[in-house]
């Protein structure tokens, strides 16, 4: 799923989880900005993922993972926990941050920002494991694909302009 429209069906949603959750009308608008800003954060999973298959890669070459065996380790383990649409993408994030927000009401954001990211990424080809590194479950509703890219451009458009009436 494209950026746009993580940002875009963030912002339509979350707009409606405030109001629903009695938030007054600007504080709803000021919240799903901010959500849907970073909505697109469980997506780091693949930065580091990437980073860390490098590095193994070069260990591996270069016989450095006999030399710095606890360096390959914890490189072998960010692999395993970081892969894409991984742990960033299970409800463990989501609960651990609706959990802190008991106590740092901005965690709520966060917690809002990671569920909506995993529902969004759902309706993609690719879906999601929602109970890794636990289970490998997939849930996926193969509605998009990374190669309808026009089709999730009107999608982005189309949330922006419903949010847009929503707040008018």
């Amino acid at each position: 799923m494209i950026g746009r429209l993580h940002f875009s069906t963030s912002l339509l949603l979350s707009y409606l989880i405030y109001g629903f959750l009695g938030f007054d009308k600007v504080s709803s608008i000021v919240l799903s900005i901010i959500t849907a800003s970073i909505s697109s954060l469980p997506d780091f999973d693949y930065k580091i993922f990437s980073w860390a298959n490098k590095k193994k890669i070069l260990f591996e070459k270069t016989g450095l993972k006999y030399i710095l065996f606890p360096i390959y380790l914890l490189i072998l383990l960010l692999i395993k926990l970081f892969r894409h649409r991984g742990i960033t993408h299970s409800i463990f994030p989501i609960i651990i941050f609706f959990y802190l927000s008991i106590f740092f009401r901005p965690f709520l954001i966060l917690s809002i920002s990671f569920l909506l990211h995993s529902i969004e990424d759902s309706f993609t080809v690719s879906g999601i494991y929602p109970l890794y590194p636990v289970r490998d479950i997939q849930l996926k509703i193969p509605i998009l694909s990374n190669k309808q890219r026009r089709l999730q451009s009107i999608l982005s458009y189309l949330f922006i302009f419903i949010f847009f009436l929503l707040i008018l």
